[in-house]
């Protein structure tokens, strides 16, 4: 493969981004076409290397990259538009959607809605509840990877859990079980899943960003989703997400 073969060109928003090394940073990124790719920035901390100032944590650059085996190199990037400023609670929140796009995509597989759902969401975050806005992502990107819950049915016996009727979530299993299971269920670490904590689960896996219908919102059933939702995400990583407790920290 030629030098001219090996180049890229997308538009990218930026997960994560570090120093590496003296003088270079290390980008993780997702791209419209080409999906989730990685690539080092070299001379990118120089005081001069203008480049080097736009690669910013969410920043939404048109990049050209030359792809390695391991990992890409940076040729050239330019902004497709100016980032509008956050507060550290949307910044803090605007981390969670990063990393979690970041830790549940495979390195070069392109998946376009994924893309236009994060550009959405980073969008909205100014505008609209932070936190409701990246538990609406963190559902649908969970759909749209495949690793989405089964929220409908009894993991343990498949029959359709009705609406109002009591269930309890097992991270675990990777969904609901029913009252029926759940009397003689020796599993570890069921959490319960009222009826309303589905309701809002159904709520913000089907929210339209750009024309949201009016809903309500109890704290107890938000807190509860919250609970299984993330804890459903450390089983399918195996590993506990930096960004959850920054907004711990920051009493989100």
């Amino acid at each position: 493969m030629s030098e001219k073969d090996r180049l890229l060109t997308d538009e990218a928003l930026l997960l994560h981004v570090r120093n590496w090394q003296t003088a270079d940073k290390y980008a993780v990124c997702f791209t419209r076409e080409h999906g989730k790719l990685r690539f080092i920035a070299y001379g990118a901390r120089y005081e001069r290397n203008v480049q080097g100032r736009l690669l910013q944590p969410f920043a939404n650059l048109r990049i050209e990259v030359q792809q390695g085996q391991k990992v890409d190199k940076l040729r050239s990037c330019e902004l497709v538009q100016v980032p509008q400023a956050l507060d550290v609670q949307q910044m803090a929140y605007a981390a969670v959607a990063a990393e979690l796009t970041a830790v549940l995509t495979e390195d070069r597989a392109p998946q376009p809605e994924l893309y236009e759902l994060l550009q959405q969401t980073l969008a909205i975050i100014l505008e609209r509840n932070p936190r409701l806005v990246v538990l609406s992502f963190a559902i649908k990107l969970l759909y749209i990877t495949g690793f989405a819950p089964q929220m409908q049915h009894c993991v343990s016996c498949g029959e359709r859990v009705e609406d109002e009727a009591e269930a309890w979530f097992s991270p675990l299993q990777g969904g609901l079980i029913c009252s029926e299971c759940r009397a003689g269920y020796s599993g570890d670490g069921l959490e319960h899943c009222g009826a309303g904590t589905r309701r809002l689960w159904q709520t913000l896996a089907t929210l339209d960003f750009e024309h949201p219908a009016a809903f309500s919102v109890r704290g107890a059933e938000l807190m509860e989703l919250e609970k299984n939702l993330y804890k459903f995400i450390f089983f399918q990583t195996d590993k506990p997400l930096n960004s959850l407790n920054f907004l711990s920290q920051l009493g989100l």
